[in-house]
């Protein structure tokens, strides 16, 4: 036994106390319980940590399950939709088109059957004779006929059923063609009067012209009637013709239906020549070519085959058409011409108590330079006139019969730079520098001058034809007053110029620089705005004109004056008389020609008297 052991069982019942244990002994001891010490608590926290590892695990698991199992249930959910949707659309499909497939296919069939039938037939026909090899010819014939009656008793209705689709086929192309045909075809109207055919006009607007032409034809045989002395019985006038559609025929002018109606309505008609001013019916004649021959003898001293810009016309529209007339309608041809030159001749004035050159200017509202041309005893405007003396004022033709004279011709003329200017505190106020020199353009402009009995009626510019562009002046106008503060610069008011004008016949544009105030020979011309007379005199265009510079940036120019009231270098107040009205220059009848500028720059006057 060892001797550091102790007997389980004593065999005494003394108890004893333990033997005295040596040092060495307890240390051995000691060690041994701590290594087992350790060993359960590393046992424990092992035990631990994988209990910790398989909690862990299988909460990883069970996740891993449960998301599986729900993109499992989700994909077959969505996979059973998508199914059951390509079988609703493809049931739809196969709703939608079945019939239209059945359709088809029973056209088809329906075409067919009776080419397929009648094919059978005749295979089987012809394999008749092989059949009744014994037969005689007429058994062969009437076996046949018979099969031919019984497969048309038996497939007539298969013949009617391909029939059923071919005709609707057969109508519809014949309606195209119809159609087609239709929209080819010339619709026109046929004109009737009482019943009869007169002929066939293109539109409703031709037999329009055409009624209103028999109407005026009619009117003027009733003119000439009630000039005579003899009555008239309106009934016995009335035509009234009427037309229908009509297809394809030739048609007529507006002339030749209106001559048809009338050799249908009376019997009491006339070739003749109608005599059309300014499209109304005047006169019927039947020397026609007479007429027309005066006519053309009138213009000839007018015209100059070698100048191509002259043309010569009458002032009045006249057309002669030949046609038929009433016989009641016709005038004598000395007749007609005399009334066409009624009321020409030499136009004069006499001379009363007291008149002057410019008495008779005012009077009769001729210029001097007209009179003295056609009188060359007057001299000056101040020049007195005998009482009695008559005085030539124009020669005119017949009024119907005036010849106009048209004239074109081209002039270069110069486009005006403007100013554009602004203002800057860079200056001293007041001060302007100029940043760009200005240069005047050019340009022709075309006009047609038309003259009536020598007299220029009217001048009116028809073209126009930049040949250079004008360049502008670019000023600065200062601002800066000499405290440092900075001013804005101002602008004047002004006044109507011609208070008893008449009528403006035209404002600034269209390379027109101002506005034309029409107004009686003599009607004084006022100062718009108080100012200096800067120019005072004659201008090629302009005639007698007076320009005033208002110190402030504007100028205002008063053109076409009969006389001038002021002077160059004369300072004016606004509403001053400065001239009077006149139409000097180039000018066509007595108005003043008013023009406004600010720093050089024109601007319609429109823009400030917008109310006249």
């Amino acid at each position: 036994m060892n001797p550091i052991q102790t007997d389980p069982n004593p065999k005494n019942d003394s108890i004893t106390d333990p033997p005295e244990m040596t040092p060495v002994t307890r240390f051995s001891h000691s060690s041994q319980e701590k290594k087992r010490s350790d060993n359960r608590r590393k046992a424990a926290r092992y035990m631990q940590d994988l209990h910790r590892r398989n909690t862990v695990g299988d909460m990883l698991y069970m996740v891993g399950f449960w998301v599986e199992y729900v993109f499992v249930c989700v994909g077959r959910r969505v996979g059973a939709v998508v199914r059951g949707i390509g079988d609703t659309v493809l049931n739809l499909l196969l709703i939608v088109l079945r019939p239209i497939l059945i359709g088809i296919i029973t056209l088809i069939e329906d075409l067919t059957s009776p080419f397929v039938r009648m094919a059978s037939g005749i295979r089987h026909i012809r394999d008749i004779p092989d059949t009744l090899v014994e037969s005689e010819d007429g058994d062969v014939r009437r076996a046949k006929k018979k099969y031919l009656a019984s497969g048309i008793r038996k497939y007539s209705i298969v013949v009617w059923n391909a029939i059923t689709y071919i005709l609707p086929a057969v109508a519809a192309a014949g309606l195209v063609v119809l159609v087609r045909s239709g929209l080819g075809l010339r619709f026109v109207l046929n004109v009737q009067v009482n019943g009869e055919n007169v002929g066939y006009v293109e539109s409703e607007q031709v037999f329009e012209n055409a009624r209103e032409d028999v109407q005026s034809r009619i009117n003027t045989a009733k003119r000439m009637l009630q000039a005579s002395g003899s009555a008239v019985e309106d009934t016995s006038w009335d035509v009234y013709p009427t037309y229908s559609l009509s297809i394809g025929n030739q048609t007529m002018t507006e002339s030749e239906i209106a001559n048809a109606i009338l050799r249908t309505a009376s019997d009491e008609i006339i070739n003749g020549t109608a005599v059309y001013v300014d499209d109304q019916l005047l006169y019927v004649t039947t020397e026609g070519d007479h007429l027309r021959s005066y006519l053309e003898n009138i213009k000839a001293p007018f015209e100059n085959a070698m100048d191509s810009s002259v043309y010569t016309a009458f002032a009045h529209n006249i057309r002669l058409v030949d046609g038929v007339y009433l016989q009641e309608s016709v005038s004598s041809y000395a007749d007609v011409i005399n009334a066409l030159t009624e009321g020409g001749g030499i136009h004069t004035y006499t001379a009363v108590d007291g008149d002057t050159v410019e008495s008779v200017v005012n009077t009769t509202g001729v210029s001097f330079d007209s009179l003295a041309q056609m009188n060359p005893e007057l001299l000056t405007l101040d020049q007195e006139v005998p009482a009695g003396t008559v005085i030539t004022t124009g020669a005119s033709s017949a009024e119907l019969i005036k010849v106009k004279v048209v004239r074109r011709d081209t002039e270069t003329v110069a486009i005006p730079f403007d100013t554009q200017n602004t203002e800057s505190d860079q200056y001293d106020f007041g001060k302007v520098v100029t940043l760009q020199e200005g240069a005047d353009g050019s340009e022709e402009i075309t006009y047609e001058t038309t003259m009536i009995d020598g007299a220029v009626t009217d001048r009116q510019a028809v073209a126009y034809n930049v040949l250079q562009a004008p360049t502008p002046e670019i000023t600065v106008t200062g601002t800066k007053l000499k405290n440092g503060m900075i001013a804005k610069v101002g602008s004047g008011s002004f006044i109507w110029p011609v208070p008893n004008y008449k009528y403006v016949s035209r404002w600034m544009g269209n390379g027109h620089r101002g506005a034309d105030i029409c107004a009686a020979y003599g009607t004084p011309i006022l100062a718009s705005d108080s100012g200096t007379i800067i120019a005072a005199g004659w201008h090629y265009s302009y005639g007698n004109y007076v320009e005033i510079d208002h110190g402030n940036g504007y100028k205002t120019l008063y053109g076409h004056m009969s006389s001038i009231a002021v002077s160059q270098g004369q300072a004016v107040t606004q509403g001053q008389v400065i001239g009077y009205v006149g139409s000097t220059g180039n000018s066509t009848g007595n108005h003043c020609h008013f023009e406004m500028s600010y720093n050089g720059a024109l601007f319609s006057a429109y823009s400030l008297f917008s109310g006249m």
